[in-house]
Formats: C-alpha cells, sequence, structure tokens
C-alpha cells in the first residue's frame, strides 16, 4: 500500500510559490469582521451617559 503524503507546515506570508492576493483577502475579512463588531459597540459607548438630571 503506497504512504500517502502529510502536511509539516503552515506559513502564512508571502513567498514566489504562493499567491499574495490570498493573504491580502484574508486580512481584509478579519478586518472587516472586526470593524464591524467593534462599531456598534463603540456607538453603543458613545451614547451611554449618566440620566438628565431631575429639574424641581
Amino acid at each position: 500500500m503506497k504512504q500517502r503524503g502529510r502536511i509539516l507546515a503552515i506559513k502564512w506570508g508571502m513567498n514566489p510559490n504562493s499567491s499574495s492576493l490570498g493573504v491580502d483577502v484574508t486580512f481584509l475579512l478579519v478586518g472587516a469582521t472586526a470593524l464591524a463588531i467593534m462599531t456598534p459597540v463603540i456607538g453603543a459607548l458613545l451614547r451611554w451617559r449618566k440620566p438628565p438630571p431631575v429639574e424641581r
């Protein structure tokens, strides 16, 4: 029975044997996800204030 190969290592980044576009798309997706998560959180923090004082 023929032995199958196995993955020895995974390298992130650019090298002559891989497309730099794949790396760029990965970081764009991660960045867009982080921005989509952080936007409502920052908006909520900016709107979160003490209640206005009650005038008598």
